[in-house]
């Protein structure tokens, strides 16, 4: 369906469930872009292990646009990121949503 690369980063990841994802322009009200960013996101919430170019994800869009995409965790907190549709074969590389609090062990060492 999609022109992907495996992607190691993503292979063992389980994301948080996606709850928003929106596109807009300066110009132009926000396009509620969920269901569609979904797809690539994943039934596993991994990005189906993949990375993916800004031309895949955002066909026919360039830098004018500018994107939002949320998150909620089994905890209920709310993990996002937002930027803009880089050139079309730049790699759409997403971050992994992590919580925003350590265990005190990790600190300690």
């Amino acid at each position: 369906m999609f022109n992907k690369m495996d992607c190691e980063y993503y292979q063992n990841y389980k994301g948080p469930e996606l709850i928003l994802a929106q596109l807009w322009t300066k110009n132009s009200g926000r396009e509620n872009i969920t269901e569609y960013i979904q797809s690539f996101y994943g039934e596993k919430n991994d990005w189906n292990g993949k990375l993916y170019k800004y031309s895949e994800i955002f066909p026919d869009k360039d830098s004018s646009y500018h994107f939002y995409v949320e998150f909620l965790d089994l905890k209920g907190r709310k993990h996002w990121f937002h930027g803009m549709v880089g050139e079309p074969d730049q790699i759409f590389n997403p971050p992994q949503a992590q919580p925003l609090s350590r265990p005190l062990d990790i600190i300690k060492n």
